[in-house]
């Protein structure tokens, strides 16, 4: 089932200094629960996997740097959001590029046994890097965390 709406970016009320989406309706009504709920969501026509998360105003989506690129929209300004909950289990895709360099440094079982969300994270910096140079920094750093160094 598609959830449809139009909805301002705010700021975060609380300690998180993030821009946020909120969501107009009942999560506990509509998914039967009061915590994450995994979301494949179109913002403005654009595709991303999300979380809803909750909050003591209701259930929020992060407006992330890469929806942000996307989109092109600051706080206050409106935005169309088409929202599915994803049912199925959602894995983590690593960049072929990352993949290969783990494993050419025997680092990838290694990446590959740590949480999902500490793998999206470490992937996310990665890429959220505008130059190159930075980029294969950021992935000599992962190397050398996961080495332990």
């Amino acid at each position: 089932m598609n959830f449809e709406f139009d909805s301002e970016i705010k700021m975060l009320e609380g300690k998180m200094k993030w821009k946020v989406i909120y969501f107009p309706y009942s999560v506990q009504e509509l998914f039967n629960t009061s915590g994450k709920v995994p979301v494949q969501i179109s913002v403005d026509g654009h595709e991303f996997e999300h979380t809803l998360l909750p909050s003591k105003n209701g259930h929020y989506l992060v407006y992330n740097e890469f929806i942000r690129r996307e989109v092109r929209k600051e706080l206050g300004d409106q935005l169309h959001v088409i929202l599915t909950k994803c049912e199925e289990k959602r894995g983590v895709t690593v960049p072929d590029n990352i993949l290969q360099t783990l494993e050419d440094h025997q680092l990838l079982d290694q990446f590959l046994g740590q949480p999902d969300y500490i793998k999206r994270e470490q992937l996310n910096h990665i890429e959220l890097a505008k130059k190159d140079e930075t980029k294969n920094n950021r992935i000599l750093a992962l190397m050398k965390k996961l080495k332990g160094k």
